[in-house]
């Protein structure tokens, strides 16, 4: 039982540093040359997962600026709106998952312990 509250943790730690990323990205859609960042999810050592964070260097779009004599190339970020969100409701609900698990063990726990009385 407390394996499976360990590694509930473990997920709700990772899962919230993903909703930390997304928000970043979120917070940086308008920002000129801004590289989104990703979360990908590797197995702990000690049983769990963890969140490790990397950029992704892909271009985003180019458009042209008009500065009023001349026009200027521009890359915007390469953050994409729709795919953030979609990664922000996967995260929230997977957050809530595990802290479901949490409570659950928890309960268990405490039944067990009332068994023991």
């Amino acid at each position: 039982m407390i394996s499976a509250i360990h590694t509930a943790l473990t997920g709700l730690t990772a899962f919230g540093k993903q909703l930390e990323v997304v928000a970043h990205n979120i917070a940086n859609v308008n920002t000129d040359g801004f590289k989104k960042f990703r979360t990908t999810f590797v197995e702990a050592p000690t049983s769990g997962v963890l969140p490790v964070v990397d950029k992704d260097n892909s271009s985003g779009p180019a458009v042209l600026r008009d500065t009023g004599s001349n026009q200027l190339e521009s890359e915007l970020s390469n953050t994409d709106l729709g795919e953030a969100l979609v990664q922000q409701m996967l995260a929230q609900r997977s957050f809530e998952a595990n802290l479901h698990t949490i409570k659950t063990g928890d309960a268990l726990l405490g039944s067990i312990l009332d068994l023991k009385k």
